[in-house]
């Protein structure tokens, strides 16, 4: 909807654009009866950057921080005992049995949705927050399940997908049983679009690609973690954020639907050790994002990445991060990699 701004000597026009993505989801809350809800996507009048607004998140139930030796809460929606009564299902267009699931993981909409298809994946029943208890068997299931439900997502439409991970409140987590996200929506995310149109360019004036030359070059560096599993780990030249890992496909892959189930489990295994060698840091939230792309030919790589948050005191994430698009860090990748290195 344009807005006009009046000038002495002409019409100047500001686009304020949106667009609507629907959702529908069968309610625990409403008896399992369809439930359909609106996210709002408006894009910034000037840089086009996105942002997803659904009231009903002010609603989301937040689980509070308890110690590692205490039970689980009685009431937590992901555990076992909870999970079917207490968790919304997919119409059965999406979903004949109302979840996806692979191995101990089961994969349910989002009842506070920020995309038209949002998945939440409980990817172990076991209601556990000590980084270096997960076990690759765990995160495998995880990613075969979210990787089912983003292909149904891609056979509705929605062709680009997101996978993340916010574990414990420090890193934005609602609810502490761990799980991931999946967005699948018609349009990438932003930081997605940002890396494709980046390779892609890399590519144009290379040709080569620049994971494969990016690998290549720091193999050698202090910044290198390990390898195997068919991706290789580092620590980024210039991290966004804290403490973060890079762990990058060594196939063709672009997306994550194109793993086999060996590809699958070898990044499984990596983001176990690269969780573990956290633990032994003293970090023990993180988040995570894998980026994928619908098509290979551009010069794009699946890459995940990981980042530490801090558990106690004072956010990380300050004015420079929040408004100047840049990262202010008290530890170098060199100082951090080598302490994560031990773990492959």
């Amino acid at each position: 909807m344009p807005l006009r701004l009046s000038r002495t000597r002409r019409m100047m026009t500001i686009r304020l654009e949106k667009a609507i993505e629907r959702t529908t989801v069968l309610d625990p809350r409403r008896g399992f009866e369809e439930f359909a809800q609106e996210v709002e996507v408006r894009f910034d009048p000037l840089t086009g950057a996105a942002s997803r607004i659904n009231i009903t998140r002010a609603g989301r139930p937040k689980q509070q921080m308890c110690r590692a030796e205490e039970p689980a809460p009685k009431n937590c929606p992901f555990c076992p005992s909870n999970i079917e009564a207490e968790t919304p299902k997919f119409t059965p267009a999406f979903a004949p049995d109302g979840r996806i699931r692979r191995g101990r993981a089961t994969v349910f909409p989002n009842l506070f949705p920020l995309s038209g298809i949002h998945g939440v994946c409980a990817f172990t029943p076991e209601h556990k927050l000590d980084l270096d208890l997960f076990t690759e068997a765990e995160i495998a299931d995880g990613l075969f399940a979210a990787a089912e439900f983003a292909r149904r997502g891609a056979a509705a439409g929605a062709r680009f997908h997101f996978l993340g991970w916010n574990h414990l409140p420090p890193a934005g987590a609602s609810i502490l049983h761990p799980h991931f996200q999946i967005i699948a929506s018609t349009r990438p995310a932003a930081a997605v679009a940002m890396y494709h149109s980046a390779a892609a360019g890399y590519l144009v004036r290379e040709g080569r690609s620049f994971w494969a030359d990016y690998a290549e070059a720091e193999r050698r560096s202090a910044r290198f973690i390990g390898s195997g599993g068919g991706f290789e780990w580092f620590a980024p030249w210039s991290p966004t954020c804290g403490y973060e890992v890079l762990g990058i496909c060594a196939s063709p892959a672009a997306s994550l639907l194109e793993l086999d189930d060996a590809g699958v489990r070898g990044l499984a295994g990596g983001i176990v050790r690269v969780l573990r060698g956290y633990w032994k840091m003293g970090v023990a939230s993180v988040n995570m994002g894998a980026y994928s792309w619908p098509e290979r030919g551009d010069g794009f790589a699946l890459n995940v990445r990981l980042a530490g948050r801090p558990t106690a005191g004072a956010s990380d994430k300050a004015f420079l991060e929040i408004f100047g698009g840049e990262t202010g860090l008290p530890v170098a990748p060199e100082g951090y990699a080598p302490l994560i290195r031990g773990e492959f």
